[in-house]
This record gives structure tokens, C-alpha cells and sequence, in this order.
């Protein structure tokens, strides 16, 4: 389980760095994309690719949505959307929760 749930993790943190550098990309693109437009971007390639992949923290983590799975999928690409750095934050705090007794 948990060396099920490190690989689950590790792969989202991959989404992440690479929403993060497909951003990075598409502002060098079209250099107008700045401030919130480029929140908008992230967000929306986060989504994109965790509903493409199929990626979603809330089954990493055995908790079923309440009727979509998509809801999921768009949580995480929201959160991805952040970069990795915020995702190495929650990793953090999840092994540090989880080793409290």
C-alpha cells in the first residue's frame, strides 16, 4: 500500500512538473500570457492532463468521489496548476501526519 500509494504520488508530482514547464513554454509563446492568464493556463493544461491520465489524489489516497470520478481529476488539476513545489509541500505534511502516533 504504500509503496502503491509513493508511486501514485510520484506521478502526480510529475503531472505537476510538467504542467509547470508546459506553462512556462506557452508564456515564452505568446509572451501576453501574464498575472491571472497565466493562473488560467495552468489550471486548464492541470485538468486537461489529469483527465486525459486519469490522475486524481482522492484514489491515491482510496477515497471515492461521491458520484464522479471527474471531480477528482479536476481537484488534482487544480493543484497541480500550482507547480510542483506546493505538491512537495503536501507530500511533506501527509509523511509527517502519518508519523505522528
Amino acid at each position: 500500500m504504500i509503496i502503491l500509494t509513493f508511486e501514485a504520488l510520484s506521478t502526480i508530482v510529475v503531472l505537476a512538473i510538467i504542467v509547470e514547464f508546459t506553462t512556462e513554454i506557452v508564456k515564452s509563446i505568446v509572451p501576453s500570457i501574464r498575472g491571472q492568464y497565466s493562473r488560467i493556463v495552468a489550471i486548464l493544461l492541470g485538468m486537461i492532463l489529469c483527465v486525459s491520465t486519469r490522475s486524481g489524489l482522492l484514489a491515491i489516497f482510496m477515497i471515492e468521489p461521491f458520484f464522479l470520478p471527474q471531480i477528482d481529476y479536476f481537484l488534482t488539476g487544480l493543484i497541480i496548476s500550482r507547480g510542483s513545489n506546493i505538491l512537495h509541500d503536501l507530500v511533506a505534511k501527509i509523511n509527517i501526519a502519518s508519523a505522528k502516533p
